[in-house]
């Protein structure tokens, strides 16, 4: 056995003891090292499901992204910043009516990815697939579901019914958020309670029923995981549990149903904040106007660990994207860093559900804002913030300053999940890093 091996032998066995103390009630089984990557399932057409594109040799799981649920008939977001309601399907193209239940987006284009990304298992025995529900676009029926023992039992029903008919690993449940929707409510609807939190244990707890009782029909162990805010809302509880205290109780039970929580790590700062800043420091830098905000990595990975929940429990959400801000003033050291702006800027190429001011990092390498060599091109210039620990670029002459993640800055990350013994990373999403260079460092610095 060679250094590395024992390496990840120790931190697997100390990874299962702090498990099995966290989450009483939860898994059977423990891995280290997770690579989870998110697969746009809209991004098909352009991005297709292969071997070159979702190298499953590098992965631990892929979420597919993303299913949604019906409610009276139709799904989705009428939103005029989404505007996509339309009547369920389910699996097999059909109507589907049933409060709760699990549908495609589209059932001919979703069903062919997952057959394909279900494909990628042969060869790659450690690659799981699991189906992603919800998202920022999608959260506005869940508080209706989980306040509802019917439309929790056709979740349940519907993910049991959907990972046999597939094969899939199992369900993750992006719920963004309890108690909070981002995206606005539809005038006349009610998408959250004040019981929401409460709500999600009880859906979780009942689909880890669900799925440990088809598990033991099925010989296998079914995946439930969830994406999860980063800021103290999330985390405390909704109303005061001991001593007038907000402590994350509902947290802690929420956990014994998971096989982990996949904490969104990132999106710290956002283009439509009046200054630039960066969307997934690491650490607090002093010179950041808000920092005593809390608004870094750390800090959320220190309130979960905090709440009693285990860091074998916890997987870091890196983004593969970046934010630009444009017309931002060049400050006392002439970099843009913490600078006044005047919002996002365009060109980033990505789009999708982090919106068009995204830089995926090969539209970067692509554009020539970043060279070969992950330094600045074509105006750009390439700095390093030693106390966020992250990487920034400024183009002097048209005053557009981008946050983003290169190679660097996923190495320290890594190196922080594996001194705080976390179960992992996740990221967003794979499309973004078509060329697979941060993929690779992170895969590589997680073991795999």
């Amino acid at each position: 056995m060679n250094k590395y091996q024992l390496k990840r032998t120790a931190i697997t066995a100390i990874g299962a003891a702090v498990l099995a103390l966290s989450a009483p009630g939860a898994m059977a089984q423990r891995h280290t090292g997770e690579v989870v990557g998110y697969y746009p399932g809209w991004k098909s057409g352009t991005y297709p499901v292969t071997a070159a594109n979702v190298d499953a040799g590098k992965l631990t799981m892929a979420l597919y992204a993303f299913l949604d649920v019906c409610w009276d008939g139709k799904h989705g977001n009428p939103d005029p910043s989404v505007n996509d309601e339309a009547p369920c399907q389910d699996a097999a193209g059909d109507a589907q009516s049933a409060n709760g239940a699990l549908v495609f987006r589209d059932a001919a284009s979703d069903g062919a990815n997952l057959r394909q990304l279900v494909a990628l298992k042969r060869e790659h025995s450690g690659f799981k697939v699991v189906v992603s529900v919800g998202g920022w676009d999608w959260s506005n029926r869940f508080s209706d579901v989980a306040a509802s023992a019917q439309a929790r039992a056709g979740f349940v029903a519907s993910s049991v019914k959907l990972v046999r008919r597939f094969g899939l690993d199992g369900v993750d449940i992006d719920w963004e958020f309890p108690g909070e929707v981002g995206v606005p409510c539809w005038p006349g609807r009610v998408c959250a309670r004040p019981a929401d939190k409460t709500n999600f244990v009880l859906l979780a707890r009942e689909l880890r029923a669900a799925f440990d009782a088809a598990g033991q029909q099925d010989g296998k162990h079914y995946v439930i995981t969830i994406a999860a805010g980063a800021g103290a809302g999330y985390v405390k509880d909704d109303e005061p549990v001991a001593d007038g205290e907000r402590t994350g109780a509902w947290l802690r039970a929420l956990a014994q149903s998971l096989d982990w929580i996949n904490v969104m790590t990132y999106d710290f700062h956002l283009v439509s904040e009046p200054r630039s800043g960066h969307l997934a420091a690491l650490r607090a830098d002093p010179a950041d106007p808000d920092t005593a905000q809390g608004r870094t990595v750390q800090a959320a990975v220190e309130r979960y660990l905090a709440a009693g929940i285990g860091g074998a429990q916890l997987v870091m959400g890196v983004p593969f994207y970046g934010y630009g801000w444009k017309d931002c003033a060049p400050g006392p050291h002439g970099d843009g860093q913490y600078q006044p702006c005047a919002g996002g800027a365009t060109g980033g190429g990505m789009g999708g559900v982090v919106g068009g001011h995204a830089y995926g990092f090969s539209h970067l390498l692509a554009q020539g804002m970043l060279t070969p060599a992950y330094e600045g091109g074509k105006g750009y210039r390439r700095y390093w913030n030693a106390q966020a620990q992250a990487p920034y670029l400024y183009h002097a002459q048209d005053r557009t300053w981008i946050s983003y993640e290169d190679p660097q800055s996923i190495k320290v990350k890594t190196d922080y999940i594996k001194s705080q013994r976390l179960r992992g990373a996740m990221f967003w999403e794979l499309s973004a890093d078509g060329g697979h260079q941060l993929l690779h460092t992170l895969s590589g610095e997680m073991g795999r």
